[in-house]
């Protein structure tokens, strides 16, 4: 009688850890992120606040949008985020009109807000999505791009019309181009630079634009 008892608690125990454990966003795959504290791939969701879902990989947090909870591990909560070094990448440089001290990098690619953002991470620690603080700096980051259009961190994914950097603070220069936001049907919760205007505009997050990193040493 133990036996048989003991036998579905040994499954039960296996089950809860079938999770894909990730440390690097390579191994979620194209679009796929490792989220920092968790430890487990994500996908881009613009159905979710945060615009994005743990995968049927994350275990017990597999479908669920990521923020809804936090980390159950204290191991993976205190962990680095991925593919993130100390320092500003050796790409990054100073450019004319950008903030003093700080570096700047363009992306690679033409890539989803999401996927710009954790490029941008994954780089350094210290390095996050560009947030334009001045039009001087806005403009070095578009002309930085050499893009028609650029992604910046800055989103109102949490809640409609708060606008956020992905620092987590208040966006404190909003230069909205005319009729923007306009949160355009079925909803447009990131934000971009229009090069020819110089301006911000809101725009779905699963669109591909170039994007700039920002660097904070």
């Amino acid at each position: 009688m133990w036996r048989v008892a003991v036998l579905p608690l040994m499954l039960v125990a296996c089950l809860r850890d079938t999770a894909f454990h990730c440390t690097t966003n390579t191994e979620c795959g194209a679009g796929g992120t490792c989220e920092r504290g968790y430890g487990v791939c994500s996908v881009v969701d613009p159905s979710c606040a945060s615009g994005s879902r743990f995968g049927s990989s994350a275990g017990t947090y597999a479908n669920q949008c990521v923020g809804d909870n936090a980390p159950n591990d204290a191991t993976l909560a205190d962990a680095p985020a991925p593919d993130a070094p100390t320092g500003c990448p050796a790409s990054s440089v100073a450019i004319t009109g950008g903030q003093a001290g700080h570096t700047y990098r363009r992306s690679q690619m033409s890539q989803n807000w999401l996927a710009q953002r954790s490029t941008c991470a994954a780089a350094s620690s210290k390095a996050y999505l560009a947030i334009p603080d001045d039009q001087a700096e806005l403009a070095a980051i578009a002309t930085l791009s050499a893009s028609t259009a650029t992604w910046v961190g800055i989103t109102d994914s949490a809640m409609e019309n708060t606008f956020l950097t992905v620092k987590g603070a208040a966006a404190a220069f909003l230069p909205w181009d005319t009729g923007e936001p306009d949160d355009q049907g079925p909803g447009e919760d990131c934000v971009i630079i229009q090069t020819s205007t110089a301006k911000l505009r809101d725009e779905r997050c699963t669109t591909n634009f170039r994007a700039v990193c920002e660097c904070d040493p």
